[in-house]
């Protein structure tokens, strides 16, 4: 079974042959076993280098370890000048040309959306404006975020006929320890509007990815609800795995779990082994985990195999039953008695 077929059956839930696994999701990765694969539109992640971006969005180029540069002028800081911003064209023909120059049908293509609604908002206002102004000028962030949306669903609109197997929302909800807003507010300013990007992959039949990073398990029956199949990346240390697995496990599949504060980008090849078999055995039961990091980190070489060799090694199917064992030889953290699917809360 390749893996791009293995992985379409995980996601719906049917007899996999393995747990795949991931890492960078580039076509040269030596560890990344290749089943899928992101195809961002051009600008929609910020320029490495730094500097403005197709939204008028200034950014400074950060440390080259670091994922992405960060934001220093925000455009729409002022929200009374909405009215006189000028917008990017979805349907500027230049966007889609990585896209089409990357297209491989081997593996699972994700149309995706960086920075789709609330990064993209804070971006271009300032997340503390943003935040003030969700509850001081209401009408106006809905107004924002309804033009946000109209380009998201433009562009999802063109990566269907693309031919792309399934969607990729990126767009952070979370903090370590809580949600960056309620979630009424949530419920209210954002949901309606990603409900809408996903149903336009949805009503083509395609799969559908949803990354946030933090401490979303109140939002995670909502993402479930607009149709999610995909859920990444779930994090060790911000989520309860087992809690989440156990009410939601049979609904959504979950991506990625190994833990990159600590585990991947500092710890040894070793502690890297025995999380990836705990994640297995947490999450891997009945076929709904996709092996992989939190985020996209630089990783020391040997802890990079030592994650693809585990997954290669333990996570065919039927999955071993001995797999906390082998955990805890190799050093593993976790309490067993947290890792059954359905133990009471």
């Amino acid at each position: 079974m390749d893996p791009k077929e293995n992985l379409i059956r995980v996601i719906t839930f049917d007899h996999p042959d393995h747990v795949p696994w991931f890492l960078t999701m580039k076509p040269d990765d030596p560890y990344d076993e290749g089943s899928f694969q992101r195809l961002p539109y051009e600008g929609a992640f910020p320029p490495q280098e730094g500097g403005p971006d197709m939204w008028g969005i200034g950014w400074q180029a950060s440390d080259p370890r670091l994922m992405l540069p960060y934001p220093v002028k925000h455009p729409l800081a002022d929200l009374t000048v909405l009215d006189d911003y000028v917008w990017p064209d979805p349907d500027d023909p230049r966007l889609l040309e990585p896209v089409k120059r990357e297209m491989d049908p081997s593996r699972l293509m994700l149309g995706t959306h960086g920075l789709t609604l609330m990064e993209r908002a804070h971006s271009l206002v300032g997340m503390e404006h943003l935040f003030l102004a969700l509850m001081t000028d209401p009408d106006r962030v809905k107004s924002l975020l309804r033009k946000i949306a109209d380009f998201q669903v433009r562009m999802a609109e063109h990566f269907v006929r693309l031919g792309v197997d399934g969607g990729w929302i990126s767009d952070d909800y979370g903090s370590q320890k809580s949600l960056l807003i309620s979630p009424p507010m949530f419920r209210e300013f954002f949901k309606p509007l990603l409900a809408e990007i996903v149903q336009v992959y949805k009503r083509a039949g395609l799969f559908f990815f949803f990354h946030s990073c933090g401490h979303i398990e109140p939002i995670v029956p909502d993402l479930v609800e607009i149709g999610v199949d995909v859920l990444h990346p779930v994090q060790r240390h911000a989520n309860d795995q087992a809690k989440l697995n156990r009410e939601y496990g049979d609904h959504i599949v979950f991506a990625g779990g190994i833990d990159t504060q600590y585990t991947l980008t500092r710890g040894t090849p070793d502690e890297v082994r025995a999380e990836a078999l705990e994640q297995i055995a947490l999450l891997g039961e009945g076929g709904g985990y996709i092996a992989g990091p939190e985020n996209w980190l630089p990783f020391p070489p040997q802890n990079a195999k030592a994650f693809a060799t585990a997954v290669k090694e333990c996570g065919k199917y039927p999955l071993r039953t001995d797999l906390l064992d082998l955990a805890k030889k190799g050093g593993g953290t976790r309490d067993a008695s947290s890792l059954t699917k359905n133990e009471s809360s």
